[in-house]
């Protein structure tokens, strides 16, 4: 992609490679010194502050774009030009994009499938945006086998995708992922209904939710961001929007950092409801329900900054019977605001670090508390 256009997401920050422990017996630390406290808030608020630089659609000049009006047919739509192409009617044999430059899609009432490829398919562009047409219905679906394995969406882009409009999207992945971009990923607003039979939606570098209302029923992760070779990619920052997750496994996910400022989020069902190699809370309306562990820092990088950090926020994460935590820090725990309900058979709070208990309010299995301790664990932190 263009620099012009490109984030900058954790830049600076390097993580290196650490092998993933399960932290579910390891006692409690001693408190972190006063230096080291402030060391680590200031590398947290750094990583936090550094994923909010995201470029949205309005950054992009798409009126300087060529307009052109298209309904559908039988044969598949191929764009090799910038522009905007404002869609309409139904097609069976899918939507190709290959161009340099600019491309605005506009969905203004739409059926698109493909028999064996994605339904939208770009396989090279500058940028994409998705404009849902207000009050439009789209209809996506791809088939159950792709000519190309590696075209695993069933909307597909090689280049930094935005989704904008007020219009409604159902995407059917019979393949593999619902919505993918193997660059960066940013949702602005629009009426998203995935169904998948593996991942809901997947941007590689990076995957911004800034509003909108999102519905994934995934057999595989609900959200991610799945870059795991380059420490500053594989984000995900959730602003706002209301969000509604089922997964097979992890309901949002990314290699690198979790950083929710805002939205209501529910996922009712998941193995894991929120990963990542650190995971941040600073406001939202957050439930969630999993068969293993609730909030999970982990990561395969030896050396990695695992922590679990709650500012803000009213959050109630509750995990089902047996070795599971509501939430497990494979470093450290922070809780200085918000409101944290952790609710759990067997743990509620597990980490390998120490944990910093110092504003808001906690209660475990509905009981407030003043002291946050692990399973077992010989130690804790009073607040």
């Amino acid at each position: 992609m263009k620099n012009n256009i490109k984030k900058s997401i954790l830049t600076g920050v390097t993580f290196l490679s650490l092998g993933l422990l399960a932290a579910c017996s390891t006692p409690a630390s001693s408190n972190l010194s006063s230096q080291q406290t402030t060391q680590t808030t200031q590398t947290t608020n750094s990583q936090s502050s550094n994923l909010q630089d995201v470029k949205l659609s309005s950054s992009i000049d798409w009126t300087s774009l060529p307009t052109k009006n298209i309904t559908l047919s039988n044969e598949t739509l191929n764009i090799t030009e910038g522009g905007t192409y404002v869609i309409s009617g139904k097609t069976e044999a899918g939507i190709k994009v290959n161009t340099e430059a600019n491309v605005r899609l506009i969905l203004a009432g739409t059926e698109i499938s493909s028999s064996d490829n994605a339904a939208i398919y770009v396989e090279k562009a500058d940028n994409v945006e998705l404009n849902l047409q207000n009050g439009s219905t789209n209809i996506i679906k791809d088939s159950s086998t792709h000519k190309d394995t590696n075209i695993e969406g069933a909307i597909h882009v090689e280049a930094d995708l935005f989704i904008t409009g007020e219009g409604s999207l159902d995407v059917q992945a019979n393949f593999q992922d619902g919505i993918v971009s193997t660059d960066d990923l940013v949702i602005e607003n629009g009426k998203i209904n995935i169904k998948s039979v593996d991942d809901g939606i997947r941007g590689k570098d990076s995957v911004t939710i800034v509003n909108g209302d999102i519905t994934v029923d995934a057999k595989g992760d609900g959200i991610k961001s799945n870059n795991d070779t380059d420490a500053s990619k594989g984000n995900l920052l959730i602003k706002g929007g209301n969000i509604n997750i089922s997964s097979g496994d992890d309901g949002i996910k990314a290699e690198q950092a979790v950083v929710i400022d805002g939205g209501t989020i529910n996922i009712p069902k998941s193995v894991e409801a929120i990963e990542g190699t650190n995971v941040t809370i600073n406001g939202g309306q957050i439930n969630t329900y999993s068969t293993d562990d609730g909030v999970n820092a982990a990561s395969t990088n030896t050396g990695a900054n695992m922590f679990i950090r709650i500012t803000g926020g009213d959050i109630t994460v509750e995990v089902g019977p047996g070795d599971t935590d509501a939430f497990d820090s494979n470093g450290n725990i922070y809780i200085t605001g918000g409101k944290v309900n952790a609710i759990g058979q067997t743990s509620r709070f597990d980490f390998d670090g120490t944990i910093e208990f110092t504003g808001g309010t906690v209660f475990e299995n509905g009981t407030q508390v003043s002291q946050i301790s692990q399973r077992g664990a010989r130690g804790g932190a009073r607040r």
